[in-house]
């Protein structure tokens, strides 16, 4: 995934941001951020080197250089760079991870997931109609 070139929304390096976050386009984070971040289309998050997340996030694409506290899903790519670290469990389609890098929690390819739910399901139903 290519970095985004424009960015619609920019939370600076000496902000304090308390709350939940919806957007589309790209947001990048510089400052800390204390919350949920969610984004439904060709969203991208940029956290920077430097910057905090204590949350939950849920985007299309993050590209992370900074620090995450909370459960991440990335329904298209994750990109995590050398000073990147992600506490916290991770669903993604696609992950890049640079030398350096750190990531503490379970990852589970959002492929995998779908198949194992799909399984569980047609197993449920094998069940049911032999009830």
């Amino acid at each position: 995934m290519k970095e985004a070139q424009h960015i619609d929304t920019l939370i600076g390096i000496h902000s304090v941001f308390t709350g939940n976050l919806s957007f589309e386009g790209a947001v990048r984070i510089d400052g800390r951020f204390e919350g949920n971040i969610q984004s439904e289309q060709e969203g991208t998050l940029i956290v920077s080197e430097g910057a905090f997340i204590k949350g939950e996030v849920n985007v299309p694409n993050l590209i992370l250089h900074g620090d995450i506290n909370g459960d991440v899903r990335a329904n298209q790519s994750l990109k995590i760079g050398s000073k990147g670290v992600l506490n916290g469990d991770v669903l993604y389609k696609v992950l890049s991870l640079a030398e350096g890098a750190s990531m503490n929690g379970r990852c589970s390819r959002i492929d995998e997931v779908l198949d194992k739910d799909t399984k569980t399901k047609k197993n449920d139903e094998k069940m049911i109609k032999v009830k």
